[in-house]
């Protein structure tokens, strides 16, 4: 087998030729300059990176490089910017709604509009959890989106449950209700709830009557804000439920808030006005905007 022989030896090819004239061939030419100069300053600008940003991992931790800069710190910076932009702007209605009372805020459109705007982050970020995005309420807790108030739904009343708190309270088996009773109560209950599309048994009524209920319900069954006594007249359930039936023979059997029973129905608000999680300014603000979104007691 006879040895390939290079016919170009002096022109600094490979040797590797594609064609039989010898046309195309691989040359061992440099690399240009300007490209060399960019691998040579893209090397250092790694070496530069690595030192300067948070990048290798070491035991136990990681490089936190020259400039202890974090997406955490950066983030920070970022909010307090921002803050210090709103304080700057918006100071003259912050003190406003500060020095004004609810019924003035609710009463000028742009206050309203403002306090209204500015109070749907405080209610995702301390409220939504339990009362839904829009109010509309998660499982066990009340909805605010419609015109039904356990304790009222006057400015006065809405600042006192987000300052104050709640904590519901009903005894269970009352006058020791038996199971068969609190089956046919629920039933009764449940079907005056519809109106006039529910059949509700007269002859049940005298279980509503004897057992106690009328003391916090009522007569009508209307309840009471004072208590925070659930209206039981208009199908709106505290504890909605799949099975409503079943819901509202618990509530009767093991009562609401009753810390012995495993089984009770819990109906605790935390007291914002008692801890550091919002200022009294923006109770103000989470009042107005949660008025508005319950159609409250219309503002004279």
């Amino acid at each position: 087998m006879s040895e390939h022989k290079n016919p170009l030896p002096g022109e600094n090819n490979t040797g590797h030729f594609w064609d039989e004239e010898n046309d195309i061939r691989e040359l061992n030419n440099r690399p240009p300059r300007w490209y060399m100069l960019s691998l040579y300053i893209g090397i250092f600008a790694i070496v530069a990176y690595t030192l300067y940003y948070p990048t290798i991992p070491w035991f136990g931790g990681h490089n936190k490089g020259f400039a202890s800069w974090t997406q955490i710190s950066e983030m920070n910076e970022s909010i307090t910017q921002l803050e210090a932009y709103r304080e700057k702007r918006f100071a003259d209605t912050e003190k406003s709604i500060a020095e004004k009372s609810l019924e003035e805020i609710v009463l000028d459109d742009e206050l309203r509009a403002y306090a209204i705007k500015t109070a749907k982050v405080l209610f995702g970020d301390n409220c939504a959890a339990c009362h839904g995005s829009a109010g509309q309420g998660n499982v066990g807790f009340p909805v605010l989106a419609d015109d039904d108030w356990l304790y009222g739904g006057k400015l006065s009343q809405i600042s006192t449950t987000i300052a104050n708190g709640r904590k519901g309270n009903m005894p269970a088996r009352m006058l020791g209700i038996s199971d068969a009773d609190a089956n046919t109560l629920a039933t009764f209950l449940i079907e005056t709830g519809k109106g006039k599309n529910g059949n509700p048994d007269p002859a049940s009524k005298a279980l509503y009557m004897s057992k106690g209920c009328i003391a916090c319900h009522g007569p009508n069954m209307k309840g009471n804000q004072l208590l925070g006594s659930a209206n039981l007249s208009d199908s709106i359930y505290r504890f909605k439920a799949d099975n409503q039936h079943a819901s509202v023979v618990r509530t009767i059997l093991h009562g609401v808030g009753q810390v012995s029973d495993p089984l009770t129905q819990d109906a605790v608000m935390p007291a914002f006005g008692h801890s550091n999680v919002i200022d009294a300014v923006q109770i103000k603000k989470l009042t107005v905007y949660v008025h508005q979104l319950g159609d409250g007691i219309v503002v004279k």
